[in-house]
């Protein structure tokens, strides 16, 4: 199962997202505060049981409820069995309704929570509770009518008898396991879908958040049992450490340390050397003595200890030490090493939750393989305090991760963009508080062809620095990198900014040749990010190449050049080198009017 489409409204700063398409593995981008992690908290609140820890400063406003629809697809053979009643055609679609209402014992407003989605009724009436009421009355003769439909082993509870709950219970399994079931065609429920909310969530992919942490102290936080470290360390106790054949020492140790200072509980027997230290009684008399000065009515005082199961002291009491030259906890290392150490830990999470972190008994093994639940890898910003030579990889890391399941994540750095896969980047914009945050994205069939979708890939694949158009509110457009020398020098000699067009909001973007211009120019479009073109006519205005350049501006503009470059400067015949360019325009003699012209035009 696979998350394909999700659709916000109402939460923090996003008033109507707009379907949003979602793909295995999915990158959002977006200028700070435009509302790009408030996707990932929406998905976390969907896939969260209850309110998924949504207070009423969540809703955009408050007299509306927050609403938060997912759209899943990519089922497996199992999944749409086990799903078959909910599924509208090979799609589960659900609806989280979160309404903020008045508590009746406190006065206090308080979220409400419910789950919706598409079911669809068996043909056969007496497949339905609902429908068996409606047909004789509300004192059905379960066992009757499950005898008058040889459906009787299936409905029966433990004692033999058919109450409605069993019933209910033997409907599901029938639903499940027979595939003779006809169904009538799916309407959306106006009551919680799947029934019970854990009954729900168990279908649905797991969720693991990892969100823009500062300090490796916010995981491992003894107060919180939700972090990625905290459930990763109590399912090592829970899931792992059982299967050593020494776990049994640590369950015998902890109960020894329990009687030895506890007393004993009603009707318990204690092994010889398991009875409680004598020097707790001692203390218990003279706490009593003391205390009975004060409240005469006091007759004994006893002690207890509460001594943490092992999955607890697992989740509570472990602490990394990480040897990188030098031995010290983790929360001693930099920043960068802790956001690794993390990272790495979320991943031993899945492979925990796959079987493959460690070799477990066959039956464990078998059990996960057959019904394997998806996983949701949400991350805010996976390049936050790692060095740029390491960015690229954790990237590879989360492409690799995404063949099998999915990631999503929002960032501000091009190593976590590939130009090429342009359908799984959404651009996240606030133009106004009114309008909120919106996703803008692009189909699958921008770039015509196959193969000129290759080619592009390709090409696209040797510079990262073209992935920063996602990132500008405005482009340049031009052919080679002599073209961004003059512009930056023209630029700067006209004093339009001091160093970088960033300054002014623009990003210059080589496309490598006038064939490779309408290519950017489409996937602009599609994202609807403004640009200008420096368009080198080369002497023939009306070219095909020309003509087809002019055809994709929509609202955009060129600023056209008769020729070429180095005959708007001067300079005779063409740039060899780079460093030939560089050296030509260090010398601001060679600036002419005409190509300052040109330059305050693209910036205009």
């Amino acid at each position: 199962m696979r998350l394909i489409k999700l659709h916000i409204r109402n939460y923090r700063s996003i008033v109507d997202s707009g379907d949003t398409r979602i793909e295995p593995l999915q990158a959002f981008v977006g200028e700070n505060n435009a509302g790009k992690s408030n996707l990932l908290y929406a998905l976390q609140a969907f896939l969260t049981s209850g309110t998924g820890g949504v207070e009423e400063s969540a809703f955009f406003d408050t007299n509306n409820p927050i609403i938060i629809r997912a759209t899943f697809g990519k089922l497996t053979s199992i999944e749409r069995k086990r799903l078959r009643p909910y599924l509208l055609g090979d799609k589960l679609i659900i609806e989280k309704q979160i309404r903020l209402q008045g508590d009746r014992k406190s006065g206090k407003i308080k979220p409400n929570a419910e789950y919706h989605g598409y079911i669809a009724k068996p043909k056969e009436w007496w497949l339905s509770v609902e429908e068996v009421i409606n047909h004789d009355g509300q004192r059905p003769k379960w066992e009757q009518v499950a005898s008058q439909h040889g459906i009787l082993d299936y409905v029966k509870d433990e004692s033999g008898k058919v109450t409605k709950s069993s019933y209910e219970a033997g409907i599901r399994r029938i639903l499940l396991e027979r595939e003779d079931i006809e169904f009538e065609e799916p309407e959306l429920g106006q009551t919680q879908a799947l029934g019970l909310q854990p009954v729900l969530l168990e279908s649905l992919p797991s969720f693991h958040l990892l969100p823009a942490i500062t300090d490796y102290s916010d995981e491992i936080d003894r107060r919180s049992s939700s972090t990625n470290f905290r459930r990763l360390m109590a399912d090592l106790a829970d899931r792992i450490l059982r299967f050593d054949p020494r776990f049994q020492e640590i369950e015998k140790a902890l109960k020894t340390v329990t009687a030895l200072l506890n007393v004993p509980k009603a009707g318990e027997q204690r092994e010889e050397g398991q009875e409680r230290l004598t020097i707790l009684k001692n203390v218990e008399e003279k706490l009593k003595e003391v205390i009975a000065r004060l409240m005469p009515s006091v007759c004994s005082v006893c002690l207890e200890v509460g001594i943490e199961p092992t999955r607890e002291i697992f989740s509570r009491g472990v602490s990394i030490w990480v040897d990188d030259g030098k031995l010290t906890e983790v929360v001693m290392k930099g920043h960068g090493l802790q956001r690794c150490v993390v990272f790495g830990l979320l991943q031993a999470m899945i492979l925990n939750q796959r079987g493959q972190l460690i070799s477990t008994p066959e039956s464990h093994t078998d059990k996960i393989e057959k019904d394997e639940r998806a996983i949701i890898l949400a991350i805010e910003e996976p390049e936050l305090y790692i060095h740029p030579q390491m960015q690229r990889l954790i990237y590879r890391v989360l492409k690799d991760f995404a063949m099998t399941d999915q990631v999503i994540y929002t960032t501000h750095s091009p190593m976590f963009i590939d130009l090429s896969s342009y359908e799984a980047l959404g651009v996240i914009r606030k133009d106004s508080l009114e309008t909120g945050t919106r996703v803008c994205q692009c189909d699958y069939g921008v770039l015509d062809e196959e193969s000129e979708r290759k080619k592009f890939q390709f090409l696209s694949s040797f510079s990262l620095e073209k992935n920063q158009m996602f990132f500008a509110k405005r482009v340049i457009l031009v052919e080679g990198e002599k073209d961004v020398i003059a512009i930056l020098a023209t630029g700067r000699e006209l004093s339009l900014f001091s160093e970088f067009p960033e300054e002014l909001g623009f990003t210059i973007v080589t496309t490598d040749s006038k064939d490779e211009v309408p290519k950017y120019m489409k996937l602009l479009n599609a994202f609807c990010i403004p640009y200008v073109v420096l368009h080198e006519l080369d002497g023939d205005p009306n070219s095909p190449e020309n003509l087809k350049i002019r055809s994709l501006l929509n609202e955009n503009k060129t600023v056209e050049l008769l020729n070429n470059l180095e005959e708007t400067v001067g300079h005779r015949g063409r740039f060899s080198r780079i460093y030939d360019a560089k050296k030509y325009f260090e010398n601001s003699a060679n600036i002419g009017d005409e190509l300052k012209g040109v330059v305050r035009q693209l910036f205009t």
